[in-house]
């Protein structure tokens, strides 16, 4: 309770200073909404989408022929602090160089863009995400191209995002609504986060990342083939994602893909217990199940008990329905 006090004391001081702006030179943006623009439907934003770009999923929109996408992620708080946070340190960790930080505002919020280069699996990507909110409420939209980039795609990225409309007023979805599947957290323990394209997070205290001890989370990642796959495959699919952490694994731990089914889905299911760097003891969880052209990637991680969070993982796992 202290604790909270504190926090409301120091939010109420800060107030008048942290929610004028970061930058007093901030490039100012007015948009005027229009029949032109797309709303993101659990959100409370607008934009004006680049020609070529469909509705992926309620927070993301993407342009297939040119494998690039335009993509929300609402974060915790203050727009202010979050600028802080994304700094060119934490985005090279993220494997983004960033090339330039321009601050803006836009119809009067604070916002603040970053254009780079993303490299993800020796692919060089042009990115640009912007930052805007209020004092309460943050979101992150980012937009990706590949380069090299023929049509001055990435122009029309940024432009697109700078074309944004935040409305704190604007009515807007649940999050269970934007997905093609639904999920019953009753007995997991878990609460849903913010989605990040078409994957699904759930901590143990809706914080991303969990402030809780355990830190307690997982993810369900959508993904769609077109194909139809072999066991062997599947068992690959389950192997490849968890052979990516960087762990010492547990001698007595089995990484073997174990069949598993839900009653609906079917697939393969591995867990672990690993040392990480920091020499506390993870345990990870990965089940791939699939459906026709398309396959759900469960992924949990936890430092609490393994039991408990096995049961949990299953329970939300079994809880789908298409």
């Amino acid at each position: 309770m202290n604790r909270i006090i504190l926090v409301i004391l120091f939010i109420l001081a800060s107030l008048a200073v942290v929610c004028q702006g970061i930058n007093s030179k901030a490039i100012e943006i007015t948009n005027i909404d229009s029949k032109e623009y797309t709303a993101f439907e659990t959100t409370k934003l607008k934009i004006k989408l680049p020609q070529g770009f469909t509705r992926r999923n309620a927070t993301t929109y993407e342009h297939t022929l040119a494998q690039s996408y335009i993509s929300v992620q609402e974060l915790d708080g203050d727009v202010n602090r979050n600028f802080y946070t994304f700094d060119k340190k934490s985005m090279f960790q993220a494997g983004i160089v960033v090339k330039k930080e321009t601050f803006f505002k836009i119809n009067g919020f604070d916002a603040m863009m970053i254009d780079g280069d993303q490299y993800i699996n020796e692919k060089e990507l042009a990115v640009s995400i912007l930052i805007i909110g209020n004092c309460s409420q943050t979101y992150l939209v980012m937009g990706s191209t590949p380069k090299p980039i023929q049509n001055n795609l990435n122009i029309e990225i940024t432009n697109s995002l700078l074309s944004i409309i935040f409305d704190p007023k604007m009515e807007s979805k649940p999050i269970s609504e934007s997905f093609t599947y639904k999920v019953n957290l009753e007995g997991t323990g878990l609460i849903e986060c913010p989605p990040m394209g078409d994957t699904r997070t759930f901590t143990d205290d809706g914080n991303i990342p969990s402030k809780t001890d355990d830190m307690t989370s997982v993810t369900i990642h959508e993904s769609r083939s077109g194909i139809q796959f072999t066991e062997e495959q599947k068992k690959d699919i389950c192997m490849h994602r968890i052979k990516l952490y960087p762990l010492t694994w547990d001698e007595n731990s089995k990484l073997e893909p174990q069949k598993y089914s839900t009653g609906k889905l079917s697939g393969y299911e591995i867990y672990a217990n690993g040392v990480s760097k920091f020499l506390k003891t993870e345990f990870i969880y990965q089940l791939v199940l699939f459906d026709k052209d398309r396959y759900f990637v469960i992924t949990g991680i936890s430092y609490g008990d393994e039991k408990k969070c096995l049961d949990a993982f299953r329970k939300l796992a079994n809880s789908i329905e298409l």
